[in-house]
């Protein structure tokens, strides 16, 4: 019996730790996808660039202002760098960043001679029936003075500003707005210069949403710095 015994009990720790160890890898490690937009301004080479992460080529030639789609990883801290297109040494930039779970949108920001990577949560959790959520981002550095923000009007296309109070008021460089929950419908969004109705050249459009959708407008210099601006739209739901 004893000799039985002695032969079954290694057996059962083994089988107790191998359990341990699918746990705690288990525990340890959750699903996590991001995506990269190129908003640095004054970028060699019309501002086009790679992606690295964890010294992994995932994204070549990517533009500035280009749109972008999402890429699965797993959580935690990731070595993220910024090389110019066709190139894997000397990085523009390389940061460490932390992806929780979930989606997160990261932006190559600031004027080139400053480049660095910044992360915003993205909540693609769905809308209710018949709503949408939309969510500004503001990385252009040079649309408002030194400081200072600008409002954002979300109205039902064709119904104009006048008389109306912006939905997102005073965000500044380089921030991201709460997400608004609004009917799904097509809307006029409409930038302008912080506490008046001035809007600012080439920061309106009209986006016709559907039900379950979300957006992200990504406020955006043009590729050398200044205007003409522009809005980027990101899909992230639906």
């Amino acid at each position: 019996m004893k000799g039985k015994f002695s032969r079954v009990l290694p057996l059962g720790l083994a089988l107790i730790c191998l359990g341990a160890a699918l746990l705690a890898v288990g525990c340890g490690s959750s699903s996590s996808r991001y995506r990269f937009v190129q908003a640095s301004t004054g970028v060699p080479n019309n501002g086009s660039v790679d992606l690295e992460v964890d010294g992994k080529n995932v994204q070549t030639s990517i533009g500035f202002g280009q749109s972008a789609s999402y890429h699965s990883s797993s959580s935690g801290t990731h070595k993220f760098g910024v090389f110019a297109t066709g190139t894997t040494t000397n990085p523009y930039v390389s940061s460490s960043v932390s992806l929780g779970s979930g989606d997160t949108t990261l932006l190559a920001e600031n004027p080139f001679a400053s480049i660095a990577l910044a992360p915003y949560k993205d909540d693609n959790t769905a809308p209710t029936t018949g709503n949408v959520k939309l969510r500004i981002i503001q990385a252009a550095p040079t649309v408002a003075a030194s400081q200072q923000g600008v409002d954002v009007y979300v109205v039902p296309t064709g119904q104009g500003i006048a008389g109306t109070n912006p939905q997102i008021s005073n965000i500044s460089y380089p921030n991201a707005s709460n997400y608004l929950s609004l009917s799904a419908q097509s809307y006029d969004v409409v930038v302008t210069v912080r506490g008046t109705q001035n809007i600012i050249n080439s920061l309106t459009g009209t986006y016709p949403l559907t039900s379950g959708q979300i957006r992200t407008l990504v406020i955006l210099d043009a590729p050398t710095g200044g205007g003409p601006y522009g809005l980027l739209e990101l899909n992230d739901l639906n």
